[in-house]
């Protein structure tokens, strides 16, 4: 029986979307935007969660987890198989629907919520952990400090400025939703850093294939 593979590139993707907004003759929304990119039926980014997550799960505080711009669930879903109660918010419905398709897949359970995070309120000391993979808005990160239980966590992963000079077809072509040296030491500055990282890697997952450049953080609220 033959197989037949699939490769959607970043750049594909990007020119399906800007031929969409050009026949709609209008800009497209970030909704729009986002569930054109999940409208398939692969994962873009897999369905395995990120490296990071994985290997720094036992340092995680075990309870109820938001998952802030989850996407189509690979990292929500792992939380739930690995006991966490876990909330996962995104804009794009479609994505919703496919994390639904995982976690059924795997036998868990996740909370969806179809938001957008710049309006969706976080609440107040309702979370034991908070995630941030691959999404960045400096507002929403001060918030999530907020929405952190005393003694909870939050992991964080994402491209930095030096992602630009690699010249990868992925991630953002401009450093408005890039991280710069040092920035969420200082949005973190209230709680306690237990890891912080500015490395170059090598991906592989889903449209993140190559070497990028990104910045790592997992932080504690004080419990006092």
């Amino acid at each position: 029986m033959k197989t037949t593979l699939v490769i959607i590139s970043a750049t594909l993707l990007l020119t399906w979307e800007l031929t969409l907004a050009q026949q709609k003759g209008e800009p497209m929304s970030d909704k729009e935007r986002w569930d054109g990119r999940y409208d398939r039926e692969m994962y873009i980014y897999g369905k395995e969660p990120v490296a990071f997550l994985k290997n720094k799960l036992n340092r995680l505080k075990q309870g109820k987890a938001l998952v802030l711009a989850m996407g189509e669930g690979r990292n929500a879903v792992y939380l739930a198989q690995h006991g966490f109660d876990v909330t996962g918010v995104d804009i794009s419905s479609i994505a919703i629907e496919k994390c639904k398709r995982l976690a059924d897949e795997r036998g868990v359970q996740v909370n969806t919520v179809v938001a957008d995070l710049t309006d969706y309120d976080l609440g107040y000391e309702q979370y034991d952990l908070i995630t941030n993979f691959y999404f960045y808005d400096k507002s929403i990160l001060e918030r999530s400090i907020g929405a952190l239980k005393p003694g909870g966590m939050f992991i964080f992963e994402q491209f930095s400025v030096d992602h630009l000079k690699l010249g990868q077809q992925f991630g953002p072509k401009t450093a408005k939703y890039l991280v710069k040296p040092n920035e969420l030491l200082e949005v973190f500055k209230s709680t306690r850093i237990l890891y912080y990282e500015d490395t170059v890697v090598e991906l592989d997952e889903g449209m993140h294939k190559g070497a990028t450049a990104i910045i790592r953080l997992i932080a504690q609220k004080p419990t006092e």
